[in-house]
């Protein structure tokens, strides 16, 4: 599945990631995806709250165990802002430690996408393919490959 941004739309992700080398990876491979235009960086759930706070984004894809603030953190404060919001984020959890009882308080807040790290490019983006396609049809087009 490939998907593209429908006419007039621009597309932004937020990656955040403790590891900078796992970010990296993750922006290689939305680069690849050649639909996001803007793709943002933060190293944990404080920073990347900050950035929520100031940019609006079609997707977050987060790591659960980071310092500062953990991903359950950020996704707890985004959705207290977006409680009383129409349209709400998509949040993705890309972490190697998904334990069910963070699965539970993700799934309590409202995520529904995860994925394991490692794993590979193309199941990344196969993942954020399949989010972008359920949770933001109106400014994506899906391309049957």
């Amino acid at each position: 599945m490939k998907i593209i941004p429908r006419s007039g739309q621009k597309l932004s992700v937020l990656v955040v990631d403790d590891e900078a080398d796992i970010r990296e990876a993750l922006v290689t491979f939305l680069e690849m995806m050649e639909c996001f235009n803007f793709i943002v960086e933060a190293k944990d759930g404080q920073d990347a709250f900050l950035k929520y706070q100031n940019q609006s984004f079609d997707l977050i894809v987060t790591d659960l165990i980071m310092p500062k603030a953990s991903g359950i953190d950020l996704i707890m404060n985004i959705k207290k802002v977006e409680k009383n919001k129409e349209a709400k984020t998509p949040i993705m959890i890309l972490s190697a430690n998904l334990t069910s009882e963070e699965v539970q308080k993700a799934i309590a807040f409202g995520v529904k996408h995860a994925l394991t790290k490692p794993c590979t490019a193309q199941a990344f983006m196969d993942k954020v393919a399949e989010v972008m396609s359920k949770m933001k049809r109106d400014k994506v087009k899906v391309l049957e490959e």
